[in-house]
This record gives structure tokens, C-alpha cells and sequence, in this order.
């Protein structure tokens, strides 16, 4: 059964409404209702009322529907199958904290500050470090003040202005990558857990189940590819939108998917990284006499931008050539030669295409 097209609930169509509300009124009235009659301007007027109406429960109805409906319904919905809409969650890093010679016994105290270059992103120390005199730096981790994705991206020694001054601290760092920050999971990413959701009433072993709990994990993940590279082993692999995934996604995908209530007594869950696949796409195009070739370049760059987001979407979706060819089939395109890639590239599970580059040439025109 198809699940995916929204149900008509009632019979919205105005005209349909019309003749059936007309043709009962000249029953009752006995006689033919002309266009121009007063009977007629007020059937106009109760069935647009009846229309906006009957719109208005169809939408409502829609509401109930997990595949169409929107926060905060949407919400109601998954607490139906013990499923919340997952926070916003900060995003983390490592700092290093650098001492001067012929200090004492030095406390970095939790919640020390040390903000980004552009002083938009603040990060807190998440626990006391207690420095033992001769030791000239130290790692601790930090957490940014404000929830959501905003700070996340940060490079290494980026996160390098203190806030809070600390005696003998000369200077302060990040040595990773900002990551793993989240914003409120979007509606799409809820449907989805949704749909997975009686799943979760057993322990991971499925694969279904596995994709349930890592998805729950963190709001970041947008796919998740599990395989079983060996007997007894479960290999889980997240996608989320960034070039990277965070460490930190890494480890709420372990921490929640290896739990015992979860993971089957059999089962080692390794969680890793997707490996990206770079490619290009270059197109020759023939346009028709007349076309416009700086208009007819941006559409075909704007569909092929397009199709390139599709395939980065998600884990294990193939880079075919005769797809790259049908998008640039403008009106206006006589031929369409695919230059990049050589050929189709096929994606395993774990991997994802990377366009690097689009390139247009329009290399003629023909009066066809």
C-alpha cells in the first residue's frame, strides 16, 4: 500500500461541491437557478465557505498521519511509540592549555572560558585540571556555551582567546576540529525515527534496530549504513551533513548502540567513519539556435548543483552517467555529451559521493 501520498479525507473538489449543493437547492425550489439569480450569489458564497472548510479538516486529518505531519503534532505522534524529538547539543573540542616555567601547583577550574578568533563561539573546560609544578601544558575537554551546529568547524587553534585569566596560563588552544554540535532535530529526521520505531521494542540485532538506535543518538546523523562485515561483528557507519563526522557522534553512536539493554550478548559494534568519494561532473552541451547560453549554463550548473546534494544525502547512492545526462535535458538542449565521470561509480554502503566540481560547456548550437 502506498504510504507516501497524501489521502483526500473528503471531497474538496468546488465544482463537484457546487453542482451537488445546486442541484438539491432546485429540488427544493422546484424551479431552474439562473447565473445571475440571488440564489445562485449565495450558493457562490456557502460553498467557498464549505470549501475553506472542508481544506482546513483535510489538512487537520493530514496531522495524524506521521508522514505528514509537523511539529508540534508531530511530537504527540512519536510519543505515541516512546520516541522524543532529540535537543540541540552542543558542539566540543579539546583544549591545551600552556603553562610558563617555574610555576607551583596550577587549577584550571571547570567552566573556564576561552573563546574563538572571531569571538562568536565560547567554549567551557568541562572539569578541574589540577597542573603538577614542571608540567608546561595539559588537555582537557571543553563544550561550547550555546547549543546547536553554529560552532562547530572550528580548526585547530582556533578556539585561542581567554576570557577568564588564569596565573602562570600563558596560552590556550583547541588541537581537533570543533564538532558534534546539533541543532533540534528537524521534522524529516523525526518521521524517520518514527517510522523505525518498533524496532526498538527488542534489543539491536536487526538491522532495522541498529539503524533505529544510532539515528537516535545524535540529531547530526542524516543516514546510517549497518553491515556485518564478520560473523558476530556489526559494523555501523553515520552520515551526517558536514565533510566529516564529529568524534563526537562517533562515541553517541557506540555509547547508545553497544548498551547492554541493546546490543545482543553475540554482537561487537565497531562505528566508523564513511569514506568519502571524490568526483566531478563535466558536461558538453549543443543547444538549439537561439537559446541563450549564459541562461541555459546557469539552469544545467543549478540542476546539476542539485543532483550532486541528492546523491550526498545519503550512503551508497551510485554516480550514474545516463541521470547526469537526463538532468541537463533542457528544452533548449539539442545534444548533451557526459565528459565526467568516465563512468558510472558505484558507492558501497559506507561511502559517499563528493562533487569537487561542475563544469557546463556549451560547446555549440543546431538549428535541429
Amino acid at each position: 500500500m502506498e504510504t507516501n501520498t497524501l489521502p483526500e479525507f473528503v471531497e474538496r473538489d468546488p465544482d463537484v461541491i457546487m453542482a451537488e449543493s445546486k442541484a438539491r437547492l432546485e429540488e427544493l425550489l422546484g424551479r431552474e437557478i439562473r447565473p445571475a439569480q440571488f440564489e445562485q450569489l449565495m450558493l457562490n458564497l456557502v460553498v467557498y465557505a464549505e470549501v475553506r472548510l472542508l481544506n482546513r479538516f483535510n489538512a487537520g486529518m493530514a496531522q495524524m498521519l506521521y508522514q505528514f505531519s509537523t511539529a508540534p503534532v508531530l511530537d504527540y505522534l512519536a510519543a505515541l511509540v516512546a520516541i522524543e524529538r532529540l535537543p540541540a547539543s552542543a558542539a566540543g573540542c579539546t583544549l591545551r592549555f600552556t603553562l610558563v616555567e617555574g610555576h607551583g601547583t596550577v587549577l584550571i577550574p571547570e567552566g573556564t572560558r576561552v573563546a574563538s578568533r572571531d569571538g562568536a563561539a565560547v567554549f567551557r573546560v568541562d572539569d578541574d585540571v589540577i597542573v603538577e609544578p614542571e608540567t608546561l601544558s595539559v588537555t582537557v575537554g571543553a563544550t561550547a556555551e550555546e547549543a546547536g551546529e553554529a560552532d562547530n568547524g572550528y580548526a585547530a587553534g582556533d578556539i585561542c582567546v581567554i576570557l577568564d585569566p588564569l596565573a602562570f596560563v600563558s596560552e590556550a588552544a583547541n588541537t581537533d576540529l570543533t564538532g558534534g554540535g546539533s541543532d533540534v532535530e528537524s521534522d524529516e529526521q523525526l518521521r524517520e525515527r518514527i517510522r523505525l520505531a518498533p524496532s526498538q521494542y527488542s534489543s539491536a540485532g536487526s538491522r532495522a534496530s541498529y539503524e533505529f538506535y544510532a539515528k537516535s543518538a545524535n540529531a547530526l546523523v542524516t543516514d546510517v549504513s549497518v553491515t556485518s562485515p564478520l560473523p558476530g561483528t556489526v559494523q555501523i557507519v553515520p552520515l551526517t551533513a558536514g565533510e566529516t563526522t564529529p568524534e563526537q557522534v562517533i562515541e553517541d553512536i557506540y555509547a547508545a548502540c553497544s548498551a547492554e539493554r541493546v546490543r545482543p550478548l553475540t554482537d561487537t559494534v565497531i562505528v566508523a567513519s564513511p569514506e568519502r568519494q571524490d568526483y566531478t561532473i563535466a558536461v558538453d552541451v549543443t543547444l538549439y539556435e537561439n537559446a541563450s547560453a549564459a541562461e541555459q549554463r546557469a539552469e544545467i550548473e543549478a540542476r546539476l548543483t542539485a543532483y550532486a546534494a541528492e546523491k550526498r544525502a545519503a550512503l551508497g547512492l551510485d554516480i550514474i552517467r545516463s541521470h547526469i545526462a537526463q538532468r541537463c535535458r533542457l528544452e533548449s538542449v539539442y545534444d548533451v555529451s557526459v565528459t565526467s565521470p568516465a563512468g558510472n561509480i558505484v558507492i558501497d554502503e559506507g561511502q559517499f559521493p563528493y562533487c569537487t566540481g561542475i563544469t557546463v560547456n556549451i560547446i555549440g548550437f543546431n538549428r535541429g
